[in-house]
């Protein structure tokens, strides 16, 4: 019989698989797919219908996130949950929707600080995250506390 942790390792590994093929959609020109893409992402990273996930601020998702899984298979989804939306502000900052856009982004560098805050070590591939997702953000839209 399946253990949690086999169950979470195929959420994760779907997870990539569906943030592979948002990029070859967004990258393509085909946002709405993307997106509609995303939203089935978000649905099996939380477990969830999104109906019950969007209306909860964000530090209850991450919550959510982190409910019953060890404290790497959390950092895993939740860095996750940072790589969608911030594939999310992309394809919403490629259609000029601006609002959205800063909204996902500002979501993704919170989440991504947030983790690295968790680490014991430095993680350099993290730090880029980070430090790329900053760059996409206008930084009149990112609140004062972690602008550059």
């Amino acid at each position: 019989m399946p253990s949690q942790e086999d169950y979470i390792l195929r959420h994760i590994a779907m997870l990539r698989l569906l943030l592979s093929r948002m990029l070859k959609l967004r990258s393509s020109g085909r946002h709405d797919e993307a997106m509609a893409l995303m939203m089935q992402a978000q649905e099996t990273l939380f477990g969830r219908p999104l109906s019950e996930v969007v209306t909860l601020p964000l530090e209850d998702q991450l919550e959510l996130l982190a409910a019953g899984v060890s404290t790497e298979q959390s950092r895993e989804k939740q860095v996750g949950y940072a790589l969608l939306l911030r594939e999310a502000g992309i394809s919403y900052a490629e259609r000029s929707r601006d609002d959205l856009s800063a909204s996902a982004f500002k979501a993704a560098l919170h989440i991504l600080l947030n983790v690295s805050m968790k680490d014991a070590a430095r993680d350099d591939e993290l730090v880029d995250l980070i430090r790329s997702t900053l760059a996409a953000t206008q930084v009149e839209q990112v609140d004062a506390p972690i602008r550059p």
